[in-house]
């Protein structure tokens, strides 16, 4: 079982945080710094310590898995195509093709 002690950032308690309990949240870019997200023990509340250098070195090394976030990205079917934006005239010529429309046909009654 692994532990950290650190201070709580709510209720300031000195708290003992289980790591099967807790999350370390990496950036996916390499960088020596971490957050160590828990629901403190005195509180009951969430809370994340920001932690770094030789704590985090430790936790890596005994073997603690980070979760690491990356920059959320769109798959490629439902990223807009590369073209000339809309101009007035491509809206006049849109609606000028919509106006022979009355109805769409699954909602017509």
């Amino acid at each position: 079982m692994i532990e950290v002690l650190t201070t709580c950032t709510r209720c300031d308690a000195d708290v003992s945080v289980d790591m099967a309990t807790a999350v370390l949240r990496m950036d996916v870019t390499p960088s020596a710094e971490a957050e160590l997200l828990y629901s403190c023990p005195s509180c009951k509340l969430p809370a994340s310590r920001q932690i770094g250098g030789e704590l985090l070195i430790k936790l890596l090394f005994v073997g603690v898995e980070p979760l690491r976030l990356s920059e959320p990205t769109l798959p490629a079917a439902d990223v807009s195509p590369v073209q000339a934006p809309l101009t007035r005239d491509d809206l006049l010529d849109w609606h000028e093709d919509l106006a022979p429309i009355w109805t769409v046909i699954p909602w017509e009654r």
